[in-house]
């Protein structure tokens, strides 16, 4: 131990802070590919899910409290006082506040995400504010500090701000295992026999592969359909039905409609196709 002090002394200033840096630097490689990769192994093995978000969180922050720690030492090695430098840290982040406003709301949100996991890496999630051109859906990529990446069913990648993602509303499809509810809307015509239009959208529903069987129902929803600022003369019907896998909700639904409309094309069912004439009285 002597000896160790004695080498130490003997480095001087210059030498100190060279050890201390190259230190810092092994610890925080040993720390992220060793100790964080067992704590992972760990964490995975447990039904608690607060472990793997404080592992999630301390992977976020680890190069962040490395060079907090490496500063303080270094400045500590060369005698440098550290309240009058705290001092100006705090009038400096003031001003950086000021001026990086946007940046600090991402990364607190960021934080918050991290910490509530109102999403997780690989959840197919929906989101309802900010999802436009390229759509809503998708699969979560990586959580950041300032942005999160979600790889849309397009397959592209949209980082979005963390500050707009903790304000938008956003559903989680893959928080919990349990078969996800489909809907399917059409109009018939009033003269169309609704037990026969009822038997053939069950038919049709059942009849795609990856809805689950005794799932489905097919009710009437209205007399038309008015949500889209028009009116279409004849009744508005709704097929539920209920699949496991949430990723194939698109094509699922979309064979159900495909082969709904050959159905009722054999049957003679008549789709409403006309708006509703409204005249003054």
């Amino acid at each position: 131990m002597n000896q160790i002090t004695e080498l130490w002394n003997d480095a001087g200033q210059l030498g100190q802070t060279a050890i201390a840096v190259v230190g810092m630097l092994l610890a925080y490689i040993i720390v992220k590919l060793v100790v964080l990769r067992k704590m992972e192994k760990v964490a995975a093995e447990t039904t608690n899910d607060l472990d793997d978000r404080l592992v999630h969180f301390f992977k976020q922050f680890l190069w962040l409290i490395a060079l907090f720690l490496t500063i303080l030492l270094v400045l500590r090695i060369n005698d440098i006082q550290i309240t009058p430098l705290l001092a100006g840290a705090g009038i400096l982040g003031v001003a950086l506040g000021f001026a990086a406003k946007e940046s600090l709301a991402d990364i607190l949100s960021g934080i918050f995400l991290i910490t509530d996991r109102p999403v997780r890496v690989g959840d197919r999630v929906k989101i309802e504010n900010i999802g436009r051109h390229w759509g809503a859906w998708g699969d979560v990529v990586d959580i950041g500090l300032r942005r999160t990446r979600i790889r849309n069913t397009d397959g592209v990648v949209v980082n979005y701000p963390n500050s707009m993602l903790s304000n938008s509303v956003i559903s989680n499809f893959s928080f919990e295992e349990t078969p996800v509810r489909v809907r399917v809307r059409f109009q018939v015509d009033y003269d169309a026999d609704i037990e026969l239009t009822r038997k053939v959208t069950l038919e049709a529903i059942y009849s795609v592969a990856g809805v689950i069987p005794d799932s489905a129902t097919v009710v009437v929803r209205s007399l038309w359909d008015d949500s889209q600022g028009h009116l279409m003369a004849g009744v508005l019907m709704e097929g539920r039905y209920r699949i496991e896998n949430v990723r194939k909700r698109t094509p699922i639904r979309s064979e159900v409609l495909e082969t709904l409309l050959g159905l009722m094309q054999r049957n003679g069912i008549p789709m409403a196709s006309h708006p509703v004439r409204i005249t003054g009285g």
